[in-house]
């Protein structure tokens, strides 16, 4: 995303719990914009502080298998899966 995009987001959690993290980075910039423990969901609105990378980082600390789904909708140049 580039400084001043919008990107409005709905992330589901289907099967269990998930902690989250909501951040940017990249050239030397780092931002945290939301995160959470246990959450089932979460929606909102990113609005980019800077040029470079957005997105989440999922961890799943239950016993059993989630599923996470990220609807997004907005100004912004490519959305990839890095895992």
């Amino acid at each position: 995303m580039e400084e001043g995009q919008t990107e409005e987001y709905r992330m589901l959690v289907d099967g269990g719990r998930v902690n989250f993290d909501m951040h940017g980075h990249g050239e030397g910039n780092s931002v945290t914009y939301e995160k959470g423990p246990g959450s089932t969901g979460d929606e909102g609105e990113i609005i980019a502080t800077f040029d470079d990378e957005h997105g989440w980082f999922w961890r799943n600390r239950d016993s059993q298998p989630a599923t996470v789904t990220v609807q997004v909708r907005g100004e912004y140049t490519e959305f990839k899966d890095a895992s």
